[in-house]
C-alpha cells in the first residue's frame, strides 16, 4: 500500500513537472491556408479592435487587405486601387511606414510622381480592409538630370522621406530631407501629427550658426504631443569650408517654433555614422546609441562587416530629454560575448557582429542584439557571337553573409552583465545593413517578384528577439541538423541551404547554455518544414504574442498561413 502511494504521487508529479515544461513552450493557432505570395510585399498589423489585418502589396493589382477577426476567422479580401500613380509602379515604391493610429490602420509609401519624390499618407478601415483616404503628406522639387547625375556619380545625397511613430501612443511625425535645395537651412523639415493626421507643430533643423553645409536625418523619436527628437550628422568637405563633423540633437516642442539643439563636441571628426534612439519610460531619459567608424575615433573595433570594412565601435549617449544635457556615454564592449564565442561556438576569434537592435528594460538594463555580417559581391563575365560579332555580358550579384547572433545585456552604466552566442550560417541575396533588425518590421520592404533583381529573399534571414515573462527568445529558420543537434560550435553548425527546407526555432539561454526547439512543432516527416517570414513578425502591444506569416511545405506543396503565437 505504502509502494502504491508512493508510486501515484511520484506520477503526479512527473504529470506536473511534464504539464509545466509544456506549458512554457509557445502555443500558436493557424488560419486558414492560402497560396504563399511569390511575388510584392507583405505586413501585418495586430489592431486594438481584436483584427489582424494582413496587407499584401501586389507588382500590378494594388493593395489586397485580409480581415482576420477576433477568433482569427478570415473575413475576406478586398482589394485596394492606387488612386495616385499606376498600379504595375507598385515595385518602385518605398514603404516608409505601417501602423495602427487612430483605431485605422496607416500605410505610408515614397513614390516617384513625374520625377518628384512624394509621401503618400493611406487610411484603411480596421474592420472592413477598405481604404477610406490617400492624400499626399509631402512632396519636392523635380529631380533633374544633372541633379540625377550628381546623386549617382557625386556622392549628392538622395532626397528621402522618413516616418516614426511614438511607440507609446498615436502621435508620429515626417522627416523631409531635401538635398535638393540650395538653402542649407531648408533641407531638414520634421513635420509632427496628432492621431487625427492634424499638424501639431513643423521646423527646419537649421545649421547651427550656418557652420555646417551638409545635414542628414539619423533618426527621429516622437514622444506623444510634447516633443520630436532628431539626431543629425553635420559636416563639411575641403570645398565647403573644410573637412569637419559633429553629431547634433535636436528637440521640436509643442508650441515652440524652431529645434533646441545640442552640438555634441565630443564627436568631432566622428565618420561612417549611424544612429539609433530610443526614449526610457522607466527613467525618462533619451537614448542615442551611434554606431561609428573605428579609425575615425582610433579604437580597435569590436564589429567588422567582412574583408572590405575597416571596423566599427559602438557608443551609448544618455541625454536628458528637457535640457539634452548628456548624462552618460561609453562605448559598448563586451569582453563576456567573445568568451562565450570562444567556449561555447569554438570559434578562437573575437566576436565582431553588426549591432541589429537594442532594448531598454524596465530595471535599466539594455539589450543589445548583435550579428555577424559580411557583405561582398560576385561579378560574372560572358561572352557571346552573333552574327560573327562577340559581345560581352556583364552581372554582378551582392551577399551577405551572416554568422552567429550574440545578445548582451548591461547596465545603463555599460558593465556587461550576462553575454551568449548562438551559431548561425545564412548567406541572403542581397545587401544588409546595420540595424536592420529595427528598421525591417516597418520599413524597407523586400519587394519579391520575377527575375533575381526582384526576388529578394531577406526578409527570411537573420533572426528576431522577445522578451517575455523575464524570458528572452531569439527566433530564426534554420536547418533541421542544427536544431537537433546538441552541439554548439560554428564548426559543427550546417548551412541553414534553402529557406524552404528549414525549420522556425526558438532559443533562449538557461544560464549554462543555449535551448533550442521548434516553434512551429517538430516536422518529424524530413519532407516537412514550417517556416516564417521573420520581417513580418508583429508583436502585440503587451509584448507577449506576436503574429507573423508561416509557409508549410508537405513534399512539393506549400501553404501560407497567418500565425498567432502566445509565449
Amino acid at each position: 500500500m505504502f509502494k502504491k502511494l508512493i508510486l501515484t504521487k511520484l506520477c503526479c508529479f512527473l504529470m506536473l513537472f511534464i504539464a509545466t515544461a509544456q506549458s512554457d513552450a509557445p502555443s500558436y493557432t493557424r488560419s486558414s491556408g492560402f497560396e504563399e505570395p511569390e511575388s510584392g510585399s507583405s505586413r501585418i498589423i495586430l489592431m486594438k479592435n481584436g483584427n489582424t489585418l494582413f496587407f499584401h502589396f501586389t507588382p500590378k493589382k494594388g493593395i489586397d487587405v485580409t480581415v482576420y477577426d477576433q477568433k482569427h476567422r478570415d473575413k475576406g479580401i478586398v482589394n485596394n486601387k492606387v488612386d495616385s500613380w499606376k498600379q504595375k509602379k507598385m515595385r518602385t515604391a518605398l514603404l516608409k511606414g505601417i501602423y495602427e493610429i487612430n483605431g485605422q490602420a496607416v500605410v505610408f509609401i515614397e513614390q516617384f510622381i513625374k520625377k518628384r519624390p512624394t509621401l503618400y499618407r493611406m487610411v484603411f478601415d480596421a474592420k472592413s480592409g477598405r481604404k477610406i483616404k490617400e492624400d499626399i503628406v509631402a512632396s519636392m522639387q523635380r529631380i533633374t538630370i544633372g541633379r540625377a547625375y550628381g546623386m549617382a556619380f557625386g556622392g549628392l545625397p538622395v532626397p528621402d522621406f522618413s516616418v516614426s511613430k511614438d511607440p507609446y501612443s498615436d502621435y508620429y511625425a515626417v522627416g523631409v530631407f531635401n538635398t535638393m535645395t540650395s538653402d542649407r537651412n531648408a533641407r531638414l523639415e520634421v513635420i509632427h501629427y496628432s492621431p487625427e493626421h492634424k499638424e501639431i507643430n513643423r521646423s527646419y533643423f537649421e545649421s547651427p550658426e550656418n557652420k555646417y553645409k551638409y545635414l542628414s536625418l539619423t533618426d527621429m523619436y516622437v514622444n506623444k504631443d510634447e516633443f520630436v527628437f532628431i539626431s543629425s550628422y553635420a559636416f563639411n568637405t575641403k570645398s565647403s569650408g573644410g573637412e569637419d563633423s559633429r553629431i547634433l540633437i535636436g528637440r521640436m516642442q509643442n508650441g515652440t517654433k524652431g529645434f533646441q539643439y545640442k552640438i555634441l563636441d565630443y564627436t568631432d571628426d566622428y565618420k561612417q555614422v549611424e544612429t539609433v534612439m530610443k526614449y526610457s519610460q522607466a527613467n525618462k531619459q533619451l537614448y542615442m546609441l551611434t554606431a561609428i567608424g573605428a579609425e575615425s575615433v582610433k579604437r580597435m573595433p569590436t564589429m567588422d562587416k567582412g574583408k572590405r570594412s575597416t571596423g566599427f565601435v559602438l557608443q551609448m549617449n544618455i541625454f536628458d530629454p528637457v535640457s539634452l544635457e548628456l548624462k552618460i556615454k561609453y562605448f559598448v564592449e563586451h569582453p563576456k560575448l567573445t568568451a562565450y564565442a570562444d567556449e561555447h561556438l569554438k570559434t578562437k576569434r573575437k566576436y565582431l557582429g553588426i549591432i541589429q537592435d537594442f532594448k531598454l528594460n524596465e530595471d535599466n538594463t539594455i539589450t543589445y542584439m548583435f550579428e555577424e555580417m559580411d557583405n561582398y559581391s560576385v561579378t560574372n563575365t560572358s561572352t557571346s557571337w552573333t552574327n560573327g560579332h562577340m559581345s560581352t555580358h556583364t552581372s554582378t550579384r551582392y551577399y551577405t553573409d551572416l554568422g552567429a547572433m550574440g545578445i548582451v545585456n548591461t547596465d545603463q552604466g555599460g558593465k556587461e552583465l550576462r553575454s551568449y552566442a548562438i551559431a548561425k550560417d545564412q548567406t541572403a541575396e542581397a545587401t544588409l545593413y546595420m540595424f536592420d533588425i529595427y528598421s525591417r518590421k516597418m520599413s524597407n520592404w523586400n519587394f519579391r517578384g520575377r527575375g533575381s533583381s526582384y526576388n529578394n529573399l531577406s526578409g527570411f534571414y537573420s533572426y528576431d528577439y522577445m522578451f517575455v515573462n523575464d524570458k528572452e527568445y531569439v527566433i530564426y529558420n534554420d536547418n533541421v541538423k542544427n536544431t537537433e543537434s546538441e552541439k554548439e560550435t560554428t564548426k559543427d553548425n550546417k548551412s541553414m541551404g534553402r529557406i524552404s527546407l528549414t525549420n522556425t526555432v526558438y532559443a533562449y539561454f538557461d544560464g549554462s547554455k543555449v535551448v533550442k526547439s521548434y516553434l512551429f512543432g517538430d516536422p518529424k516527416n524530413k519532407d516537412e518544414n514550417r517556416f516564417c517570414q521573420l520581417e513580418m513578425n508583429t508583436a502585440s502591444e503587451d509584448g507577449k504574442s506576436f503574429a507573423t506569416m508561416m509557409i508549410e511545405r508537405k513534399g512539393r506543396d506549400k501553404q501560407a498561413y497567418v500565425v498567432w503565437v502566445n509565449f
